[in-house]
């Protein structure tokens, strides 16, 4: 039993899920759900006005902009990237929440919870994108990372097909609301955020 003065523990869910957002919302995410792990997806100069002090202790910071094609001054996403991505979607503990965020929250971190999801769930590559699309009516995942991961994971473009077919994101203004992908597919069919 946790006392008054007892740290507060994370919450535990009893399906492992991954909760995606953009960088406005991460404060309240994490006073919320208490994500063990986050993963941090950011242009290089978005890290440096970036306070990490509140991630939990566990996460991952990568920089590079959410391009599809070399540009002046653009970090495009690689495989030494995507291969960052999929590490740290492997080394997450089922039993806790995870934390995926980006700037906006509607290409880089939606396409990061996707491929993480897939390399989890082989052969449910589409089934995965129309849940990605019924969460996230605004996500546009970044195709060049969903290739990259489609090639690296060796699904002959099912993983690229798949979010072709859920199309575009739907305009917003603001901030899209941060939704929730499950870690082990089939096993969250709950809404978490």
């Amino acid at each position: 039993m946790i006392g008054v003065n007892s740290p507060r523990r994370p919450k535990r869910y009893a399906k492992p899920v991954m909760i995606v957002s953009s960088l406005g919302h991460i404060e309240a995410l994490l006073a919320k759900h208490q994500p063990t792990r986050s993963l941090s997806l950011l242009a290089p100069w978005q890290t440096i006005i970036f306070d990490a002090d509140a991630l939990p202790r566990d996460h991952l910071i990568l920089a590079f902009n959410d391009v599809t094609a070399p540009g002046v001054g653009h970090i495009v996403p690689d495989e030494s990237i995507v291969r960052s991505i999929l590490e740290f979607g492997r080394a997450c503990d089922p039993r806790d929440p995870v934390l995926i965020h980006c700037w906006m929250g509607v290409s880089r971190s939606p396409a990061a919870a996707y491929i993480i999801a897939c390399d989890r769930a082989p052969g449910e590559e589409r089934r995965l994108a129309a849940e990605l699309r019924r969460r996230s009516p605004t996500a546009t995942p970044n195709p060049l990372i969903v290739a990259l991961a489609d090639s690296l994971l060796e699904r002959q473009g099912r993983m690229v097909a798949a979010i072709e077919s859920i199309g575009r994101g739907c305009d917003f203004d603001g901030e899209p609301a941060p939704f929730c992908l499950p870690l082990i597919w089939g096993a969250d069919e709950t809404e978490c955020v």
